[in-house]
C-alpha cells in the first residue's frame, strides 16, 4: 500500500494511469476522474488534463516552463494555463505561511 503523503501525482499516458512516488511509479487500473473524486479532499488538484497532483508535495512552480516539481526537482509534471494562477497563489500562500 502507498500512503497518501508519499504520492506526488497521478498521470495519464496513453490511457494508462500511473501513480508517481519518490520511490518510483506504479500502474493503477482506474481513471484520473475517479482519482480526483477519491483524493480531491486530501490535497490533490487537477493541474491539467493529464494529471492529478498532491499539492502538499510540490517543491516549486516554474512559470516559464509551466511545471511543478517534486523531490528536489527530480520529478515534475505540467500545469495548464487555466490552472497557472491557482498554483501561483498556492505557492505564494505556502511561502507566506512558512515565513510566519
Amino acid at each position: 500500500d502507498i500512503r497518501v503523503e508519499e504520492i506526488l501525482y497521478f498521470s495519464n499516458h496513453k490511457n494508462t494511469i500511473f501513480v508517481h512516488t519518490k520511490e518510483g511509479e506504479f500502474v493503477l487500473p482506474t481513471t484520473l476522474s475517479d482519482l480526483f473524486t477519491a483524493y480531491g479532499s486530501k490535497g490533490f488538484e487537477r493541474l491539467d488534463r493529464s494529471n492529478v497532483v498532491n499539492i502538499n508535495n510540490i517543491n516549486e512552480y516554474d512559470g516559464e516552463r509551466k511545471i511543478v516539481s517534486f523531490n528536489k526537482g527530480e520529478q515534475f509534471t505540467t500545469v495548464s494555463e487555466s490552472n497557472e494562477l491557482r498554483i501561483k497563489k498556492y505557492i505564494a500562500s505556502r511561502k507566506k505561511d512558512s515565513a510566519d
